[in-house]
């Protein structure tokens, strides 16, 4: 790359706290992770990297998710001249962009309504418009991909009482619409369903095979990706397995696996998936066009028909563990992924004797006010992003793009997302972290399981609502 080409370092930054380049990015994990995932997506696994890395790069990219991938999609086709290289301390899609429910959604974290009182109408909207943008950018690039499935068939929230029923009604907004008992079960036979509302901006994706295809076009590209490589950020580039590697840009895109302090949580979502399913069973389920599908309850949960006629499901439910310590032993809590295939089994009875044959989780970054991050530091060179909170899918293709305008310093509508080199909101010091967090948790659960037997609004509802500050 030419000297004159190289990424400009501008004064955008200056208003906002400044993120440096730390040495810590993978210290926090106490028990070791194993290679090994039971994730259904993980048997597409295709590609194979890259063995030895140069002394040199112009871009020097941590973590090989979506975040990651995406970052160097994007500064390419900004500046093909850019070299380019990403370092996976695991396998690519090891995180949460190998083990998610493969929603591209237009979900953000935070409800609408909350985001209107931050930031006003028009912001709010102009967001909304960017992430259906991004999925419509999955979309076309996944257009020659027959394996990631991708299809833009909307979501489906259902409720199955009457205090679920309320809540959802007020969800109906923009292009999403409130549909009877009748109409739902037209699309989906769910037992016991009393309305829900669909939403046609999501799409279905096998998100591990999105992941494979994304990488094979880097590498098509000039992209160099390491995996087996753990990296930190540093003085003029990172420290890729105790070697240096020069970089005048660096970009630290680890999600759940960065090192937190007090400016995100890890939140763990679990997963199962049963066997593929016949046709006479879908039958008796519906949903041919394979839109993704949730009960409105206060747990977190989300489902898909897969490309192979399964359903994966996942949801809620495992305890944060003290002071941010990734553990895996969260990523395989066995209760509560009995929890999960017992309410999948409520949904469709006739799945009662159906196998399961993965089961999976994973961690995912949540801020204290659940608000997403895309930082750059001009004058280190250092940009960040994350904090997706489960909704990254789309989210991190849409914050990518905004960090490679970013870097590059492009003119673009993007940069004026509100969320874009802003301040990241911190948690509360433990033990008060750990107490409240873990007590949101189980108050969640208590709320659903009052609204099943009352089918009214459970009181708990006011104490969880304030302070999830969502």
């Amino acid at each position: 790359m030419e000297k004159s080409s190289k990424p400009k370092r501008t004064s955008h930054f200056a208003a906002v706290a400044t993120p440096k380049r730390s040495h810590s990015v993978m210290d926090r994990i106490v028990t070791p992770v194993s290679r090994a995932s039971n994730s259904l997506w993980s048997s597409s696994r295709t590609f194979s990297s890259k063995k030895t890395p140069q002394d040199t790069y112009d871009v020097a990219i941590i973590g090989g998710g979506f975040s990651g991938l995406w970052s160097a999609y994007h500064l390419n086709k900004l500046d093909p001249s850019l070299k380019i290289a990403i370092f996976e301390a695991e396998v690519l899609g090891f995180g949460a962009s190998g083990r998610n429910g493969g929603w591209a959604s237009s979900e953000y974290p935070v409800y609408k309504e909350t985001l209107k009182k931050r930031i006003g109408s028009a912001r709010t909207a102009q967001l909304f418009e960017a992430l259906d943008g991004s999925i419509n950018e999955i979309g076309v690039f996944s257009s020659n991909q027959k394996e990631v499935g991708f299809v833009k068939s909307g979501s489906l929230y259902f409720a199955r009482n009457k205090a679920q029923l309320e809540r959802l009604k007020a969800k109906v907004d923009g292009s999403s619409y409130f549909l009877g008992a009748n109409e739902v079960k037209e699309k989906l036979k769910v037992e016991g369903v009393l309305g829900g509302v669909f939403n046609p901006i999501c799409a279905t994706i096998n998100p591990f095979s999105l992941l494979n295809s994304l990488a094979s076009h880097l590498e098509r590209v000039g992209v160099a990706i390491f995996e087996g490589s753990w990296a930190s950020p540093t003085h003029g580039g990172a420290l890729v397995n105790s070697s240096f590697i020069a970089a005048p840009v660096v970009v630290q895109a680890t999600e759940a696996f960065g090192s937190p302090g007090r400016e995100f949580i890890p939140l763990y979502s679990l997963m199962v998936a049963t066997e593929p399913l016949s046709d006479s069973i879908w039958n008796e389920i519906g949903n041919p066009e394979r839109f993704t599908f949730a009960e409105n309850s206060h747990m977190v949960n989300y489902a898909q028909r897969t490309t192979d006629n399964r359903i994966a499901i996942g949801g809620r439910g495992a305890t944060y563990p003290f002071g941010s310590k990734l553990k895996t032993s969260k990523e395989s809590t066995a209760k509560v992924h009995e929890t999960i295939r017992v309410l999948l089994k409520s949904w469709f009875p006739v799945l009662r004797d159906v196998n399961f044959t993965h089961s999976w989780g994973g961690a995912v970054a949540v801020t204290r006010n659940w608000e997403p991050y895309v930082q750059w530091n001009p004058k280190e060179g250092f940009g960040r992003l994350g904090g997706y909170a489960g909704d990254g899918v789309t989210m991190s293709h849409l914050s990518a793009k905004v960090l490679a305008h970013e870097i590059l310093d492009k003119d673009s509508e993007l940069r004026k997302l509100h969320f874009v080199n802003s301040r990241i909101r911190k948690w509360e010091p433990e033990p008060i972290r750990y107490l409240g967090v873990n007590a949101l948790v189980k108050l969640s659960g208590i709320a659903d399981k009052e609204e099943r037997l009352t089918g009214r609004a459970s009181l708990l509802n006011r104490v969880i609502e304030p302070l999830i500050l969502r």
